[in-house]
């Protein structure tokens, strides 16, 4: 669920003030704080070509996959040879969180919708450096982007295809 969120807020964040321009490509460094305190760390990177067509590519500490088109989300978890599908849920209007984001100082933003807060850091060039949210498990997420690359002019949108290995267990 942690994956698709992230997803969510990536296909949110192409909305309102911030936004990210086609062909988007980015190192990313993920960590979820939970109540109690324990901390995860999860690593790789992300791109995109539009605001249907994304793909996270997780490498540490697991190998997964997580991509969509806009409509189902395809999860594919190397490590426990599972993918799993889930259709984008309609409850999530992230065009509404982005349109409700709002210049808190320098290049912060924040959107409050549904009683959820996200905070969302550009760097100097206008491009995206930082989310932030709690989760629905109230776990503290952040996500890092770093090697930010805006409009590759020779990108590849076969790239963003998940391909589950023949042999994976399906969970719908």
């Amino acid at each position: 669920m942690k994956y698709i969120l992230a997803t969510l807020l990536l296909i949110g964040s192409l909305e309102a003030g911030v936004v990210l321009p086609s062909n988007f490509s980015s190192s990313f460094t993920q960590t979820i704080t939970t109540e109690k305190g324990k901390v995860i760390r999860y690593g790789g990177s992300v791109a995109f070509k539009d605001q249907r067509l994304f793909k996270w590519n997780y490498t540490s500490p697991t190998k997964k996959e997580v991509c969509t088109n806009g409509v189902e989300i395809l999860v594919i978890d190397h490590d426990l040879e599972q993918v799993s599908n889930y259709m984008v849920d309609d409850g999530v209007n992230l065009e509404k969180i982005m349109s409700k984001a709002k210049l808190i100082k320098g290049n912060e933003y924040k959107a409050v919708y549904k009683n959820n807060a996200y905070m969302i850091t550009l760097d100097g060039s206008a491009k995206l450096q930082k989310v932030s949210y709690k989760d629905s498990l109230d776990n503290k997420v952040s996500i890092i982007f770093s090697n930010v690359a805006y409009d590759q002019p020779n990108f590849n949108q076969n790239t963003l295809k998940c391909n589950a290995p023949k042999g994976y267990d399906r969970v719908k």
